[in-house]
Parts: structure tokens; sequence; C-alpha cells
């Protein structure tokens, strides 16, 4: 299917200092990453503000107040339709609303609350692949499609507490919203539409599930949320809902594309593929680099708040931030062989979820799917069927949009 964006490449705005329209960008994006930061350096203007390559860089500057969410382009195009209106989730906003209703979400979204679901989630996904294998033998699977993305909505559908009724169509806008952070000028009228009616049918669910628990809580995340409270402070109705269906948005999504992409990342690297079988009992290391070595989340905005500059370039309040995070995550000055995926490297903070305040909530979903879900895929001898899989063309959330295989015999 040919895809016409709202506006053709040779027109659109020069925002990134890359061509966003690139099949060879989406294919790898990280040579091209590495073609700009040996030709332009860690730092690069753009007509829209600058462009952020290195790890050091990016890291400070999550860090510094004076880069926020603030009223830019960034934050438009994640708007979540509420009866009030186009609304922010908390992510994107700045303190003090940031930090009042992060502090509520963090009483209720913990590590060890996202641990609860390990067991039932491990069980989902070894009769998920032995069902897989009893139907398809030792022919196709896609794993993207027929592993993936329903052991994503299965987990975080058990942890939020959203009725079976919902398993499909919470996979369905899964795939719609996939492209829900992409600049809007890089997008279709058509996926335009479609990422704005993922957005209203997971607003839907959230709604329906906050009226049934605030009526009758059951022990699940959304109850939690409905309850909350600090001091006082309980969610407004339309943070409740914001952050419900961001949740969603940001809990399917991600988590996904971190299983297709680290899987990926193993199988093109058999030796390593070994090692993760051979040593089950590091798999959090593991994945780890696996996230780092195949970011995800591979672009990220800030808005200029106050002057500032950035190693040394200047920036004034309003101009708007790209980090690069999947070039953070590959930058030889802060990883040696940072090209290389080493399964023994000693553990760093990678930036696939972000640091400092606007650090992923999600990241406990997303650790735990990825870890289970390569542990079950592993016990089977997988092969690949491309070496090439087909990505989904977004900027901001670079998934598989397929990954074929055959499932061999259990190892």
């Amino acid at each position: 299917m040919t895809e016409t964006h709202a506006l053709p490449p040779s027109e659109a705005p020069e925002v990134l200092p890359y061509d966003p329209f690139d099949p060879a960008f989406h294919a790898d994006p990280y040579k091209v990453y590495e073609k700009l930061r040996s030709e332009q350096g860690q730092v690069i203007r753009t007509a829209a503000g600058v462009a952020v390559l290195g790890y050091k860089e990016i890291s400070d500057l999550m860090r510094d107040p004076r880069f926020g969410r603030g009223d830019g382009a960034g934050v438009q195009d994640t708007l979540i339709p509420t009866d009030e209106g186009l609304a922010r989730a908390f992510m994107f906003m700045d303190p003090p609303d940031h930090t009042r209703i992060r502090s509520l979400v963090n009483k209720v979204f913990t590590p060890r609350t996202v641990e609860r679901v390990r067991p039932q989630a491990e069980k989902f996904a070894a009769d998920l692949l032995a069902k897989l294998r009893a139907e398809h033998g030792s022919g196709e699977v896609d794993l993207a499609a027929q592993y993936f993305r329903p052991l994503g909505a299965y987990v975080l559908n058990v942890l939020v507490g959203v009725p079976e009724k919902y398993l499909e169509r919470s996979i369905g806008f899964a795939n719609d919203a996939g492209r829900g952070l992409d600049p809007e000028y890089t997008l279709s009228p058509a996926e335009l539409a479609t990422r704005m009616e993922a957005r209203e049918g997971f607003v839907e669910i959230s709604i329906e599930l906050i009226e049934t628990r605030r009526k009758k809580p059951v022990d699940d995340l959304m109850s939690e949320l409905v309850a909350v409270e600090q001091d006082g402070e309980k969610l407004s109705e339309t943070e409740l809902l914001t952050t419900a269906a961001n949740i969603f948005l940001a809990g399917f999504s991600a988590p996904q594309a971190m299983m297709g992409l680290s899987t990926l990342g193993l199988l093109r690297h058999r030796e390593q593929l070994d090692w993760f079988r051979a040593n089950p009992d590091k798999v959090a290391n593991s994945v780890e680099e696996l996230m780092r070595y195949d970011s995800a989340v591979q672009l990220a905005n800030r808005t200029v708040l106050e002057s500032a500059d950035i190693a040394g370039v200047p920036v004034e309040p309003g101009d708007e931030v790209f980090l690069l995070l999947g070039a953070a995550n590959r930058d030889e000055s802060f990883y040696p062989n940072a090209a290389t995926l080493d399964l023994t490297r000693v553990p760093s903070r990678n930036l696939v979820f972000g640091h400092g305040i606007h650090f992923c909530v999600a990241a406990p979903i997303a650790r735990l799917l990825t870890q289970v879900g390569l542990n079950a895929l592993t016990a089977y001898d997988v092969e690949l069927v491309t070496e090439t899989p087909r990505t989904n063309g977004a900027l901001a959330i670079r998934s598989l949009a397929e990954l074929p295989v055959t499932l061999g015999e259990v190892k």
C-alpha cells in the first residue's frame, strides 16, 4: 500500500537532521546517526531548534529544569480526547502539575505491582508458543502479530484489570497508536485520523473501567488509581482518565516494540543467543543491553523554557529540542564498542526510558514483558525467515511490523 503523507518529503519542514521518510533510515537508523555525528557533532541545529545525539548531552538535558515540555508541537501531538477537550497526560506536563500527579501515580505504579503478574505472564507466553508450535509445526510464524502483540495486550489487561472482551480491540488500538508520538507532519491524514481513533478507543475503555472500579474496587491497578490519595490530594476526573489512557498507549506500543527488536537482536547474533540461553539468571542485564543496542524509543522532544546552551550551542525559550535516544545509546564516548551487542557488558543506564523526572512510568511493564517473552521464546529452536523484517515506519517508537520465524523443537 502506498502512503500519502500530509506533506510530500520535498516540502516537509527541516525539523530533523535526517530524512524521516527515507526507507534506508528506517531499516538502519544507526548508520545515519554515525554519519551525522562524524560530520556535524553531537548537537545539530535544525530549522525548528536543535537535535542532540550525545549520551552525556541528552542525560544532562533531561535533568535540567530549563528544558521541559512547554507548549510545542511535541506536546500537541500527544493530546488525549476527553469531555473537556484535548488534554495532556501528566508525563507531558511540567512542574508543579507533573510533580503532583506523578507522586500520586508512583504510589500505585511500582515494580512490585508489576511483578505480581509475572507468573501469569510466564504461563500465557508458554501456552501461546506451545499453541503456535502445535498449529504451525515447522512452518512460518509471525512473532509480531502472533506472539508479541497478544502477550503484551494480555499482560497489560491483567495488570490494569481490563475485561477479556477488550483484548482484541486493545491489540487493534495498540497497532493504530503505534506512531502515537511521531511528528504530525510525518503522518498522512488517514494515519492521523486512525491515531486519534485509537486514543478515543482507549479513553472509552478507561471510562468504563473507572466507573466500574469506583463502584466495586478489586485488586488491580485501575482500582488503586481510582483510590490513590496523598496529603489530601486525589486525581481529578480528567487526570485519572488521561493517566489511564496513557498507560494503555505507552504500555502497549513500547513493550511490544522492545520484545520484537530484542528478539531480532538475539537471532541475528547467535553467539549472544547461546550466551542468553546459558545464563538465565542474567536475563535482566541482558535485556538492558538488548534495549540499548536497538532502542525501541528513538526520538523524544523537549522545549527550551529558559535561555541555555547545549554543549556550547545556545538555545532560547520556545526552541524545540529533538533527543535522538537511539543515537545516544550507540555513543562510543559513553559505551565502548557501542555498535557491538554484548550481553556481558557491565550494565549502565541506557536512555530508552528517558531520565530525570519524566522517566517512563511504563518501564517496569516493558522490562517484565521483554524478559518473559524472550525466556519463553528462546526455549525453542528459533530461526529467522528474513534478516531484514519490515519496521512500522515510526520515528519515535521504532517497532517491527513483522518478524517471521520458524519454531523448531524445544531446546
